[in-house]
């Protein structure tokens, strides 16, 4: 049987995209597949993916929105930017909402952002987290990248924060994270992310990979 289609996953974290679509490629014997827009093995949330014909939607998708959220502390520095990386620098601080609240909107609109060091941007066709892992010296270029809604949600305990945040296709969380920690003159680490919105496809009507049957297959539209 010929499967075409798109599955909303939601993704567990510690699984890389790839291995999150092979997986659901498997499950569903389907002849090609790929993902709608890649997301970090911290991260979890909505994964569409692609299945036979639904593969020719790749280009239509590139520039879908995205919406996550995701926690940030402060106060700490991590090389990945995130919870599985080495710590860098600590601060003694204690970030304040208020002080968050009076910054937050510098932060949105058009911008060239810097990737994170530890990221899949490729340099001379090397993945950049394999030459930062192999402690070889590279330069990074930022990318153009819109940042449409930067929200604080709420203050979780002493410096850390849950932050709602839309953006375009390419933007890096983790960046927007060590950012905001930069003009609040300290650093921070994301500690958690969840993507809850990927284009038209939400985490509400997302599936895990247990419930992935030929049953939870969406036709194309």
């Amino acid at each position: 049987m010929k499967v075409d289609g798109i599955i909303i996953l939601n993704k567990p974290t510690g699984m890389n995209s790839m291995s999150a679509v092979k997986k659901v490629q498997h499950l569903l014997n389907a002849d090609k597949a790929g993902h709608l827009g890649t997301l970090d093995p911290l991260g979890t949330g909505v994964l569409p993916i692609a299945l036979g014909k639904a593969t020719k939607l790749f280009e239509e998708h590139l520039n879908d929105r995205k919406i996550y959220r995701a926690i940030f502390k402060f106060g700490i520095l991590t090389d990945t930017l995130d919870s599985e990386g080495k710590i860098l620098k600590q601060d003694d601080v204690d970030i304040k909402l208020e002080e968050i609240e009076k910054i937050i909107n510098k932060l949105i609109g058009k911008q060239n952002q810097m990737p994170p060091k530890y990221s899949a941007k490729k340099i001379k066709g090397k993945k950049a987290y394999e030459l930062a892992r192999a402690d070889v010296e590279f330069e990074l270029k930022p990318k153009l990248v819109e940042i449409f809604r930067f929200e604080v949600v709420e203050k979780l305990k002493k410096n850390t924060f849950l932050f709602e945040i839309e953006c375009s296709s390419g933007t890096y969380i983790r960046s927007c994270c060590r950012d905001l920690a930069e003009k609040l003159n300290t650093c921070a680490t994301m500690v958690a992310i969840i993507r809850i919105q990927s284009g038209k496809y939400k985490i509400e009507d997302s599936i895990v990979l247990d419930e992935v049957t030929i049953d939870k297959l969406l036709k194309v539209d």
